[in-house]
């Protein structure tokens, strides 16, 4: 009825209205963006709208610095805390039962910190405490429990 052709025609002008449509679509939305980087009202010209950008990058990279600054200070006062926690639960004595004595040591990152040690014992429990600089006993010698617990607490 048709001739070959007018097929071929009639499915090229198909993909044509089809790519223009497409095209309206992103052009619309080019459009739209433009008028809102650029209001008719005539205030701002491309130049001027840089220099707002300008002015807000600059703006952001001021507060990134402070912000890099204040992680800085953080991760510094991070390694200052504590960060290598040990306990170890002992009995001392032959007649108290149950591992109520302990020692606990609590260190910051650089090995700085205290043990506490508690020896429960029928007649009453008895608390120490020694300070420990860089893995070791600052003023007083340690257990072999508390040197136990010290030494897994460095292990962290």
């Amino acid at each position: 009825m048709y001739p070959d052709w007018t097929i071929f025609v009639i499915a090229a002008m198909v993909v044509i209205f089809i790519w223009l449509g497409f095209l309206s679509f992103f052009i619309g939305r080019q459009n739209k963006f433009l008028k809102f980087l650029f209001p008719k009202s005539g205030e701002r010209d491309i130049r001027k709208k840089f220099e707002e950008t300008i002015k807000v990058v600059e703006g952001f990279k001021k507060e990134l610095a402070g912000l890099v600054n204040q992680v800085e200070i953080n991760q510094r006062k991070g390694l200052e805390c504590i960060q290598r926690v040990e306990i170890l639960r002992f009995n001392p004595y032959d007649d108290t039962g149950g591992d109520q004595s302990f020692t606990v040591c609590l260190l910051d990152n650089g090995g700085s910190g205290v043990v506490i040690t508690s020896l429960h014992a029928r007649s009453g429990t008895r608390v120490f405490g020694k300070q420990i600089v860089n893995g070791k006993s600052a003023k007083y010698e340690l257990s072999k429990e508390e040197e136990t617990v010290v030494s897994k607490a460095m292990k962290i």
